[in-house]
């Protein structure tokens, strides 16, 4: 009785005058580009409004729930519908007439403004806004699409046999990965699949990437090049060690043999816990001379302080130099200190011996 009356409600509610303003024959007068509740249909894709009325009535018929008797019902008690179902409406119309381009258009009115599904956040509580989705979805031959969408108005009125039946032919023309996918996780899982083959055809920088994650590829590329067959454990080991010291093991097979038996041993002794907490520290001193030959030059890390190490002495080419700068100040008669100024006749007969005494005392300044 809800939907006969929601019938009758329609018929009486569509005047000539409010299929204009309503269905957007008309241009809002405060904005060219919208109608009153709707955006105008392109005129490429226009009704003629006898054939839109017709194409609506049978869209009520199509609706065989209760949701249509309360669209109808509401509609024609108020006498102003909303946006969501006058979209809902409008849009069925246009995909039975196969403009689906103007359907799909509806559609995304309806799942936008539609109620939402409590604890769902953003999807549309009407499954017949999710089914105008999919038909205008597989009017454009997007049929991976077209399944999500009415795989998700399934699951909200499960016991809808029209849904049943456009899902189970939608599955048949989808890829049998697609269709697993959805058989395994339902929407949730369509949705996953196609989040990670997007994720997969993106180019390599676009990727996401957990931290260092091209630097740990690398060090098991070097890694397996002498070890191919290496555990799991071990591996994830030796990438703990600082990037220093494992570049320079890798940089020698023999040193990369040494920690690959250290570490197998441990696994195979004392097992995989404590292998994890293992204290892994790079090569010795002793074993880098080993590796590089006993000309190796340096010192290692640890190994004592070098010879002289502290203060650095005055070496004898830096007093002679000095020298020379106090003979050549004297000679010129310039740049002596006040303290010698008048001792030039003293030391006439030994000008070395001036300029000796010149250089003890400047030492003794810089010392």
């Amino acid at each position: 009785m809800a939907g006969k009356a929601g019938y009758t409600a329609l018929n009486d509610h569509a005047s000539e005058q409010q299929v204009k303003q309503y269905l957007a024959k008309e241009p809002n007068p405060l904005s060219s580009r919208d109608g009153r509740l709707l955006r105008p249909v392109p005129k490429s894709w226009k009704l003629p409004q006898a054939a839109l009325m017709q194409r609506m009535q049978d869209a009520m018929h199509q609706i065989h729930s209760l949701q249509a008797g309360l669209l109808c019902t509401a509609w024609g008690s108020s006498g102003r519908p909303d946006k969501a179902s006058l979209a809902l409406m409008r849009g069925l119309a246009y995909a039975q007439a196969s403009k689906f381009e103007q359907a799909l258009r509806d559609a995304l009115v309806v799942l936008a403004y539609a109620p939402k599904q409590e604890g769902c956040k953003g999807i549309c509580s009407w499954p017949w806004g999710h089914a105008l989705h999919s038909a205008a979805l597989e009017g454009l031959q997007d049929n991976v699409a077209a399944a999500l969408a009415m795989q998700i108005a399934h699951e909200i009125e499960p016991l809808s046999q029209h849904h049943k039946h456009d899902l189970e032919r939608l599955m048949r023309r989808i890829p049998q990965a697609v269709a697993d996918a959805v058989e395994a996780g339902g929407s949730a899982g369509l949705k996953q699949w196609l989040a990670d083959e997007a994720e997969q055809k993106k180019p390599e920088f676009l990727k996401q990437r957990p931290k260092y994650f091209y630097y740990y590829e690398w060090m098991k590329e070097r890694i397996c090049e002498s070890h191919p067959a290496l555990p799991e454990l071990v591996m994830d080991k030796l990438l703990t060690m600082p990037a220093g010291d494992l570049d320079l093991i890798l940089q020698h097979p023999q040193a990369t043999t040494w920690k690959v038996d250290e570490l197998m041993g441990v696994l195979e002794d004392q097992g995989p816990a404590l292998l994890e907490r293992y204290p892994l520290h790079g090569l010795s001193w002793e074993q880098v001379k080993e590796l590089k030959g006993p000309n190796l030059v340096g010192l290692g890390m640890g190994s004592g302080p070098a010879p002289g190490e502290g203060l650095v002495e005055m070496g004898p080419d830096r007093h002679e130099q000095l020298k020379l700068e106090a003979q050549t100040q004297c000679l010129l008669g310039q740049g002596l200190p006040e303290r010698h100024k008048g001792s030039t006749c003293r030391h006439q007969d030994s000008p070395n011996a001036m300029n000796d005494d010149i250089v003890d005392e400047d030492l003794e300044d810089i010392e």
